[in-house]
């Protein structure tokens, strides 16, 4: 994350530049999928083989297909050995029974922020403690001259977990109670890059 301090006068150039980005709903081409409360979420993390989001919480976990937004899997377990935090790793419920999901969040971790078709985020913070995630198409940024029009601002919560799923396809932006689902619209079915593989 980036910081500016107003007295720096590069961080008020800055500052002026993410005055011009727009904030969005979606970002041009994409659609929301859905945006759900999950209280006590800590973590979260794609399938490598399927279009499906893993998340933990306090509660359990549970899987939402990326495509629908609708909730497939759904478990109450207390923390258990299916949760390997410090390797960032996650057993799979429902249709992510066989699969262990590489994850992000509290734990630590993180998800890929560009994809194939040259999008990206950013997450910064012209005022401190206020900070905001920014989407960019066409290999942009928001702090470059001229990027406007190709950037807007999609999410400003304390978000502990963001980024593409590793098909490019889908987006998440998540804080620890809530999170919202993107997909790519007119895109091809998503495909699996690789299988992840049991620890």
């Amino acid at each position: 994350m980036i910081f500016f301090k107003k007295q720096d006068s590069n961080g008020e150039r800055l500052i002026a530049l993410l005055n011009q980005i727009r904030e969005a709903e979606s970002p041009d081409g994409w659609e929301r999928v859905t945006s759900i409360a999950v209280g006590g979420l800590t973590d979260l993390g794609f399938s490598q083989s399927s279009p499906h989001l893993l998340v933990i919480s306090s509660q359990g976990r549970v899987v939402i297909d990326c495509q629908t937004g609708e909730k497939v899997a759904r478990n109450y377990d207390e923390m258990d050995d299916w949760f390997k935090p410090q390797l960032q790793l996650c057993q799979g419920i429902g249709p992510l029974a066989s699969e262990w999901i590489q994850t992000c969040g509290i734990n630590g971790g993180g998800l890929p922020w560009r994809n194939q078709f040259g999008e990206s985020i950013e997450m910064l913070s012209a005022f401190w403690p206020v900070y905001e995630l920014y989407f960019c198409s066409d290999y942009q940024s928001p702090l470059i001259e001229g990027a406007a029009s190709h950037c807007c601002i999609i999410d400003s919560d304390p978000l502990i977990a963001c980024g593409f799923s590793w098909c490019g396809h889908f987006l998440v932006s998540a804080s620890n109670s809530d999170l919202t689902l993107w997909k790519k619209q007119n895109s091809n079915t998503p495909t699996a890059w690789a299988p992840s593989s049991a620890p």
